[in-house]
């Protein structure tokens, strides 16, 4: 349900929960998207989150009055105007060099490590966010047995690549960057490529899943990546 809250003379938010959900991510989306092709006049601009949408208007063109019936209106049918997000499957080794936290997460779990691999594996994640670092995505949907919080302190620095869990969430870092999730493997899949059209992999409201890779397959993968023979964005289309 969404809820609608004044935030000054020439803003509004539209709020569609109060937690981490991709239900939410989708209805934000659905209605940026609704908003967008209804084009106001006096509309300025649009600000998506995780859970709500931020409305800029020109309050001597669109009243706030006016501003509340369109998005109340809009709301209702957010269904017709849902975005299905891209599909990906994303590979990641979990093998012992990479699956710094592995070990420990299952332990303070009570699971053995292949529990908890399969328990990874076997979640079907939505993007709610990309950002934080470029390319960075915030993958909600983690099997609420490894919700865990984040590691304190933290590392100085995460490798590139390295897919961690924290809270309700999974991630997977595009670049070396200090970090606090727990570490479960690292996938070769690039991520974030400034020369591409677009520069981010993935977008909010995509869908991944991942699979187990051996060792060998990960320095195959991450050869190919590199030097442009293979292309993640159809490597990885599920």
């Amino acid at each position: 349900m969404m809820r609608l809250r004044q935030a000054g003379d020439g803003a509004m938010l539209a709020e569609f929960s109060d937690r981490l959900d991709p239900r939410a991510v989708a209805d934000v989306r659905a209605l940026d998207v609704a908003l967008s092709a209804a084009a106001p006049d006096g509309l300025i601009e649009t600000m998506p989150s995780l859970r709500s949408l931020l409305v800029l208007h020109d309050p001597l063109r669109l009243s706030a009055r006016r501003l509340r019936a369109l998005l109340e209106s809009l709301a209702e049918n957010l269904a017709d105007t849902t975005i299905i997000g891209r599909q990906w499957l994303i590979p990641v080794c979990y093998e012992e060099e990479f699956a710094l936290d592995l070990a420990e997460v299952a332990a303070s779990k009570g699971m053995s490590m292949e529990e908890v691999v399969r328990r990874h594996i076997g979640a079907t994640y939505t993007a709610i966010a990309v950002g934080s670092f470029p390319g960075l995505p915030y993958l909600g949907g983690l099997d609420p047995a490894l919700v865990l919080p984040r590691r304190v302190p933290p590392r100085i620095l995460v490798p590139a690549g390295t897919v961690a869990i924290a809270l309700e969430m999974s991630n997977i870092y595009p670049q070396a960057t200090p970090g606090g999730w727990n570490i479960l493997g690292r996938s070769p899949v690039p991520l974030f490529n400034p020369g591409w059209e677009a520069p981010s992999l993935l977008s909010p409201g995509d869908i991944v899943r991942h699979r187990a890779m051996p060792r060998a397959e990960y320095d195959a993968l991450l050869a190919g990546f590199g030097d442009g023979t293979l292309l993640p964005h159809e490597v990885c289309r599920a």
